[in-house]
């Protein structure tokens, strides 16, 4: 289960590398598109909206990102859980011919002392 658990904190690096990266890669864009656009027309009020809901689209994007880790940890778990090692099986009974037997043994012993 160990290896289940680091292939799980892998996928959730990676999105979460993807998801900044994505968003460094947005803002950069958008900066310079902005700053062609701005020397035509005004646009603070636009651009301080765009600003806005990109930083929360990728706020929701890690949200999202660390509930579906959550999820798959608590899943994690209970698989571990039932996996857990089963305790050692317990000796056999001896055969009831074998018990008898050796009950027999003890009656002797018990009635030739």
């Amino acid at each position: 289960m160990a290896k289940i658990r680091s292939y799980q904190e892998q996928v959730q690096e990676i999105v979460e590398k993807a998801i900044n990266k994505a968003e460094e890669q947005h803002k950069s864009l958008a900066e310079k598109s902005f700053g062609y656009a701005e020397k035509l027309v005004k646009l603070e009020k636009v651009k301080s909206k765009h600003d806005d809901f990109a930083s929360k689209a990728y706020s929701a994007a890690r949200e999202l990102n660390k509930k579906v880790a959550d999820y798959t940890s608590e899943l994690i778990a209970k698989f571990e859980k039932e996996e857990a090692p089963a305790k050692a099986p317990a000796k056999k009974a001896a055969p009831a011919k074998k018990k008898a037997a050796e009950a027999k043994e003890t009656k002797e012993e018990v009635t030739a002392a």
